[in-house]
C-alpha cells in the first residue's frame, strides 16, 4: 500500500510517495519528474521516513536539481530536423520533417516521417514526435505483458490491473506487487525488443519474490535463461 504527501527539504516543497515492502532499510530515491520515491519496512512509521529524508535533504535537493538540468540538456539535444538519427526498438532510423495538415509521426520504409503544420515550429515537432514514441512503446509492452502473463498465472500471479509508463530516469520497470500495478519507463522505447521483454518478465517475477535473491533469478531464467547478460546489456548503453 502506497501513500502520496507533501515534504518539506529546506526552503522547498516536494512530493513524494510511500511505500510499504518486505525491505530492511528506508530507501529513497529521486524519480525522473523530480518527486521522491521511498520504500520502507512495515514496522517503520512515515513519520520516522520522513524524518530520515530531511536528513538527506542536501543530497536530494542537488539530485533534483541533477535531474532536472539532465532532462532539459536531454529536451534540447534534438533538433528534429531531417537526417537527425533516433533509435526506435534499439535500431537508429532517419527522422524527415515535412508539411501537412495535421501533426502526425510514422514509421515507414526505414524512416521516420515527422509531419507537422509548420516545420519550423520546435515544440510542435517535439511533441508530435513524443506522442508517438509514448503510444508505440506502450503497445509494445502491453503486447510482452499479455504474451507473458500466462506463464505467471500458472504460477497464481493475478493480472496486473494497472500497467503505467512514465519518463522514469531510475528504474526500467517497477512492480508493485500489493496494489497489482507495473510500472515501466519511456525510454525503453529506444531498446531492442529482448531487451524490454526481459524487462516485463523481471517485473512480473517481482509479484512472486519481492527482492532480487536467487529464488527471483531463478523464476526469471526459467523463462529468460540469459537475464543476466541481457541485464547488464540493457544498464551499459
Amino acid at each position: 500500500m502506497s501513500s502520496i504527501r507533501k515534504i518539506v527539504l529546506g526552503s522547498r516543497e516536494v512530493t513524494i510517495e510511500f511505500e510499504r515492502k518486505r525491505v530492511r532499510n528506508i530507501n529513497v530515491r529521486v524519480r525522473r519528474d523530480g518527486t521522491l520515491y521511498c520504500s520502507l519496512p512495515y514496522y517503520v512509521a512515515e513519520k520516522e521516513a520522513a524524518a530520515f529524508i530531511i536528513s538527506k535533504k542536501d543530497y536530494l535537493l542537488k539530485s533534483i536539481d541533477s535531474m532536472a538540468t539532465e532532462e532539459k540538456a536531454k529536451s534540447l539535444s534534438r533538433s528534429y530536423v531531417d537526417g537527425e538519427i533516433f533509435y526506435v526498438l534499439g535500431k537508429p532510423y532517419p527522422l524527415r520533417v515535412i508539411q501537412g495538415a495535421k501533426n502526425i509521426c510514422r514509421l515507414e520504409s526505414g524512416i521516420i516521417t515527422l509531419e507537422v503544420k509548420d516545420p519550423s515550429d520546435y515544440r510542435s515537432k517535439y511533441m508530435t514526435y513524443e506522442k508517438w514514441r509514448r503510444a508505440a512503446i506502450r503497445s509494445v509492452i502491453v503486447d510482452y505483458c499479455n504474451e507473458i502473463y500466462p506463464l505467471f498465472a500458472r504460477k497464481g500471479v493475478s493480472q496486473p490491473k494497472k500497467i503505467t509508463l512514465g519518463e522514469y530516469k531510475s528504474f526500467w520497470g517497477e512492480c508493485f506487487a500489493k496494489r497489482g500495478e507495473l510500472k515501466f519507463s519511456y525510454r525503453l522505447f529506444e531498446k531492442d525488443t529482448e531487451l524490454i521483454r526481459y524487462v516485463v518478465v523481471h517485473e512480473f517475477a517481482h509479484f512472486l519474490e519481492p527482492n532480487h535473491s536467487d529464488r527471483f533469478w531463478a523464476i526469471v531464467e526459467e523463462i529468460v535463461p540469459d537475464c543476466k547478460e541481457l541485464r547488464k546489456r540493457l544498464n551499459s548503453k
